[in-house]
This record gives structure tokens, sequence and C-alpha cells, in this order.
């Protein structure tokens, strides 16, 4: 009798009926016999939270690329790395191809300021440099014979890093080259060396080099400054998810240690002003946040006049440390009852934008009149408004006490200085700042 065939969507019963458990097939080099990878990861302590929250995982044996434009804080976030592993008997090996050992040193001496004498040796002392390497494709050979030897002079290292892969004016089109620098990278991984490669980026941001430079690192983290802030993104990760929105850090003024800002998330700042007879006083309300990364920053300010806005946004980007270039910008002006912007907002708009980037706040008291020119210089109000102004505050229209923030020329305008009243004369846009906040200076 031929036996009966068993549709495939038919469960088999066993004889009491119950369902037979599913079989697994015996197959070779499936996931479910497949290691998952549990590197050790690399002590880090609190100091560098933010670089263990941003990469998930600082592993033994990842590949980290570390990718910026001049002073984004590339070099001193892995300087920085490297003496915290120092100061617990962690060796590490920068091979240096721009800046010299005493250069170096410098950075970890001012990194270490605040430490004591005998951390600091220690620390520095399990540091060492190679600063020899003046083509990227002997590399390979360097950590074979330096590192992974055991009678290599490098040898027992647990982080390399290169610095930087192009500091020999390596060409984004020469492909062998860079393989070079990743066929190194990964015998270093392969025996449980951490490996952190320096790298430039073009204009546009992206990574220097071809693409294989990506593709064969673990993780790339993107970092650029703005004004006392350097932001940190994490555009691939093996480790963990990638972190698109970027983090603020804040950089040390002293030590120039990189931290996680303390208020990561932009803050809105508000500047009074004047607007007239019948208008009253006016509020300016700006907030300045980090975009995403990969894409550019852009500007929402309904009713207000754009091109303004993005001339007045240069002008605060000509401030020392006031680089305010490819964020976002979102103003609210509530717009006297004329409905028109006038040029002597500009002044107040300036320092509500300063104020939500520095994170500073402006007292209600300060009350900002002034145009601001191509140079930054404060031009006067209209006169009729300066009056208005006057005869507001003479009126009780206006409460006291208040603090005037107005150019040279329209002094005359104004009430003497007094307790109800103080006059602060401004003749650029750095005296409204430095006034308004000395210790920005």
């Amino acid at each position: 009798m031929q036996a009966q065939k068993i549709s495939p969507r038919q469960k088999p019963y066993t004889a009491n009926g119950a369902s037979r458990p599913a079989q697994v097939p015996a197959l070779a080099n499936n996931l479910l016999s497949t290691a998952i990878d549990r590197r050790e990861e690399l002590p880090l302590s609190d100091e560098l939270a933010f670089l263990r929250d941003a990469v998930h995982r600082f592993v033994r044996g990842g590949i980290y690329l570390f990718a910026g434009a001049p002073g984004g804080g590339k070099s001193l976030l892995a300087c920085q790395i490297g003496l915290e592993l120092g100061r617990q008997g962690i060796r590490s090996l920068f091979i240096t191809t721009e800046q010299g050992p005493s250069s170096l040193k410098e950075t970890a001496i001012r990194i270490t300021g605040d430490w004591d004498r005998a951390t600091v040796e220690r620390a520095l002392a399990h540091i060492q440099i190679n600063d020899g390497l003046y083509d990227v494709n002997m590399l390979p050979a360097l950590v074979t014979r330096a590192i992974l030897n055991p009678a290599g002079q490098y040898h027992g290292a647990k982080l390399v890093v290169l610095d930087s892969i192009q500091g020999h004016g390596l060409a984004a089109a020469a492909t062998k080259a860079y393989g070079k620098v990743l066929e190194a990278a990964r015998l270093c991984a392969e025996n449980g060396i951490t490996v952190i490669l320096v790298s430039h980026v073009t204009k546009r941001g992206d990574v220097a080099g071809p693409k294989t430079l990506e593709h064969g690192i673990d993780a790339a983290l993107i970092l650029r400054r703005a004004m006392q802030y350097s932001l940190l993104a994490v555009r691939k990760n093996r480790f963990g998810p990638p972190m698109l929105r970027m983090m603020p850090l804040t950089i040390d003024p002293v030590t120039t240690r990189l931290g996680l800002a303390p208020h990561a998330q932009a803050a809105p700042g508000a500047a009074r002003t004047f607007a007239g007879a019948g208008s009253g006083l006016l509020q300016i309300q700006a907030s300045v946040a980090v975009p995403a990364d990969g894409s550019h920053g852009r500007l929402t300010a309904p009713g207000l006049p754009k091109k303004e806005i993005e001339q007045l946004v240069d002008c605060i980007g000509q401030i020392d440390t006031l680089d305010l270039s490819d964020l976002d910008y979102r103003i609210q002006c509530r717009l006297p009852g004329s409905g028109q912007y006038s040029t002597h907002f500009g002044l107040p708009l300036c320092m509500a934008l300063i104020a939500s980037y520095s994170r500073k706040t402006i007292p209600d008291r300060n009350i900002y009149l002034g145009e601001v020119d191509l140079f930054r210089k404060i031009l006067a109000a209209p006169s009729d408004v300066l009056r208005s102004l006057r005869d507001a505050i003479d009126h009780g229209d206006v409460a006291t006490p208040i603090t005037l923030f107005v150019p040279p020329m329209a002094m005359e305008h104004l009430p003497q200085s007094s307790s109800a009243v103080k006059i602060v004369s401004c003749a650029s846009l750095e005296d409204a700042v430095y006034q308004t906040w000395p210790d920005l200076r």
C-alpha cells in the first residue's frame, strides 16, 4: 500500500494527539550556533562617560575613526583617552604624522593640569610616541615588527592612535595607501589592540579619503568646533546605535579637557527693546540648536526678513569664539502695531541669539536699541523712537530701574544716567556682549 503523503502545512501528531516539538535543522554555521561578539571594554572613568554614551561600547580590538576639521577636538579626545588609560597602567602608542612629541606632551600636561604629580607621571610614562612614520604604506610592517612582535619596542600597547592618516598629504584617491592603513588597523584589532584613526574632512564635511575607509572601521565619530563647544556625532557604529544628533561638549578653559556640556539641549534666549510710541517694550526670543549630523542649519523666523537676520548671524560669527555657522535658528518677535521690522531691532536680536547659544541669561532690566552694520558697529536708533522712550520713562510707562544699551550718538536723546536709568554706551556689538557678560571676554 502506498504511504499517504503529509502536506507540509499539516502538523505532525503523536499517538496521543500532542504536537511534536519542532526539529532544529543540523546546518553548519547558522545563527543559532554563532557566537556574539563579547569583546571586553576598555576601562574609562566618568570623565569620559560622554564617550561611552556616544559609542555605546569602547572595546578592545575596536577600530574607531575620529574625523573633523581643525579645532574640533579629534587629537584632544584621543590624547585624553590615552592619558585616562595611562593612569590605570595601560600602555598606548601614538603614531604622529603632524604634531611632534613635544607638542603632544604640552597637550598632555594641560589635560592633566589638576592631577597630582604621581598620577601625571604614571600616565605620561605609559604613552609611547613614534614620529618617524613618513609613509603610511609602511604601517603594516611597523605593526608587525614593533607592536605584535614580543621583542618589539611597542609590544604590550593596548591602544594605537594614528594622528593623522593624511599627515603627509595623502590624497583622497590614494586607495592603496588607505588600504594599508586599514590592513594595519585590522592586524591590531585581531590581536585585541584598540585603534583610533584621526582623519581630516572635506569642505563638505565628508570624511577625507575613499569610501572604503569608512567601510573598514567599526565606528566613525565626527567632531567639529562651534563657539566654546566641540560637537560630537557618531555616524556609524557596529557596537550600538549611531548618534546623528550632535552632542555638545565643553572644552575646559584651563585643562582643555572635553566634557559633556551642562545644557546639551538648546535654551531659548530673550532680549528686550523699545518699539516706539504706541508699541512700547518688545521682547525678542531666539533659540540656537545643533542640527542633526549631515544636515545644514535652518533659519525659522516668521514675519522677519530672512536676509537681514542672516547678515546679523554673520556679524556674530566675526567675534572671536562666537562661531554660530551652520546651526538651527528659531526667532520669535511680536512685531509692533505697524507690523514692520525695524533695523534698530538688530542689537536685541543679536543679544538674544548669543544668549541662547552661550546659555546665558539677560537681566529683565536690560533694554537694547541699535542697528548692527556689517562691521558690527552699532548705529543710532531713529530719533523719534528715542524721544518716545524718554517720554515713556518720564511718564512711568516703562518701569524702572532699567539699563539702556545704546550707541553713543543716542545719548543726547535720553535722560542722564541715574539710579533709575543707567545708560551703557555701545559703539560695537562686542561692547554690548562684554558689558552684559564680562566673563565671555
